[in-house]
């Protein structure tokens, strides 16, 4: 996709390129029709023809030069411009300027006019709506004379003839300066698109693997006090439990990356409250039930919060209480491990980097929903509180 939109974009670009290149040198050609009408008349010397075409093509050559350099600044490719090139260009149009009043031909006026008027729309691509309207004002202002006071409908002509060459040359430049933008966009959301999965995998690692590796040192732990107390057997029922766990982390790894992860309030609390008995701590479950709409960020806060207790506490009761109040369900994850104030914060649902990881992870889900999430204490109690709004058409 990004591809194609970047070819696309070239292709416009290379339109823009020659149709401002094409219009910008048509009015320089009037130029020869003006000595051809001249030679007609008066019998021009050969040497007339081959001035004008000598100027023609150094009017022609010094407006691809500026327009390129115009446009090349547009898409972000700015390069120098050839000094010598762009003092041999002014020069050419100084020396059309002073043929118009030393030579004066019929139709002179408006070839000269026609010049600097292309000659001036060239710079068109590389300015903003404001600086157009100034310049084309300036480019008027300057072919009144050459154009003659008197002549009502040369001066129309004229006027009509510079306006439409700028503003041909500045609104192809306007549509590729907007689709250059909308590729800029488009990339944009793209880089935003992949860092929000990038986000949402490492969040996602973090809080399924939290738990996942803190029941596997939890039942590993249990399984080598076994061993040295001879239970070999169930030591290695452990044991294999342990390897269920491990298996199970390879499937959740796949889930992850592909999206597919699905967390549910019975089975967060199901497998919390086995890795706490396998530790050896009581938990309690109690309270209201939980509104579909709130079950999947709330049993995230129960797989990180008790994930943290069994890491950085030394609890040996935990209670997972719910209720409704206030048009709003709170959870209430709390253990008896809080450490005495002063002391390290062992009974702290914190990540044991001290980077805060699963407390921000928990926020964000609860914020998503409106909630709010706060850590307190109780004595020798910590608790965590999840709050998220209870949805409109709930009956409580």
């Amino acid at each position: 996709m990004r591809d194609s939109q970047l070819v696309g974009a070239r292709r416009f670009e290379s339109f823009v390129r020659w149709s401002t290149y094409f219009a910008l040198a048509t009015p320089v050609g009037t130029l020869l029709g003006t000595v051809r009408w001249a030679d007609r008349l008066t019998g021009a010397p050969l040497a007339a023809w081959i001035a004008a075409v000598v100027l023609s093509l150094a009017l022609v050559t010094g407006n691809v030069l500026v327009t390129r350099w115009s446009i090349d600044t547009l898409v972000g490719r700015a390069r120098r411009l050839p000094a010598g090139g762009v003092a041999a260009w002014l020069l050419v149009l100084a020396a059309l300027v002073a043929a118009t009043f030393l030579i004066p031909l019929h139709g002179m006026g408006m070839t000269v006019a026609a010049a600097i008027g292309a000659a001036g729309a060239s710079f068109a691509p590389v300015l903003n709506a404001r600086r157009a309207l100034l310049l084309h004002a300036a480019l008027l202002v300057l072919a009144v004379p050459l154009l003659g006071f008197g002549d009502v409908a040369l001066l129309l002509t004229g006027a009509v003839m510079i306006s439409v060459i700028l503003w041909v040359c500045w609104s192809s430049a306007w549509m590729l300066r907007v689709l250059l933008e909308l590729q800029a966009a488009h990339e944009d959301r793209a880089a935003l698109a992949l860092a929000n999965q990038r986000l949402r995998i490492a969040r996602d690692l973090h809080d399924v693997f939290g738990r996942t590796l803190a029941a596997i040192a939890v039942k590993s732990s249990l399984a080598a006090e076994l061993v040295k107390r001879g239970r070999d057997d169930r030591a290695a029922a452990e044991l294999t439990e342990v390897q269920r766990l491990a298996e199970e982390a390879g499937t959740e790894v796949r889930h992850v990356v592909r999206g597919e992860l699905r967390t549910t309030w019975d089975g967060e609390v199901s497998g919390a409250r086995s890795l706490l008995e396998s530790a050896g701590i009581r938990c309690t479950v109690t309270g209201d039930p939980v509104p579909e709409e709130c079950a999947e960020a709330l049993a995230w806060v129960v797989r990180e919060g008790v994930t943290n207790l069994l890491r950085h506490s030394a609890a040996t009761r935990v209670t997972l209480a719910t209720a409704h109040e206030d048009g709003e369900v709170l959870l209430t994850i709390a253990n008896d491990g809080a450490a005495a104030p002063g002391s390290a914060p062992t009974g702290e649902t914190g990540d044991a980097d001290g980077g805060g990881t699963g407390l921000r992870s928990m926020a964000e889900r609860i914020h998503a929903l409106g909630g709010r999430l706060s850590t307190r204490r109780d004595g020798t109690w910590f608790l965590l509180d999840a709050t998220i709004p209870l949805p409109k058409d709930d009956p409580a």
